[in-house]
């Protein structure tokens, strides 16, 4: 594997880095400044984590957030 394969390979799941990266915190800290509990005893990072996953996975595959 040479080096601009492996760059093409992060910016192609660019938007699942930030969706881990970004949105997961975001969503902790959104959670915790309203006081909302998160689903199934979860803690809101680990909440933050699957809903940043999701979202950033399905950016991925469809080529945009929008």
């Amino acid at each position: 594997m040479n080096a601009m394969s492996f760059v093409k390979s992060l910016f192609f799941f660019g938007p699942f880095f930030f969706g881990i990266a970004f949105l997961a915190p975001l969503v902790a800290q959104v959670m915790l400044k309203l006081e909302l509990q998160a689903p199934f005893a979860l803690s809101p990072l680990v909440f933050g984590l699957i809903i940043g996953a999701i979202l950033g996975l399905v950016a991925t595959y469809r080529g945009k957030w929008i």
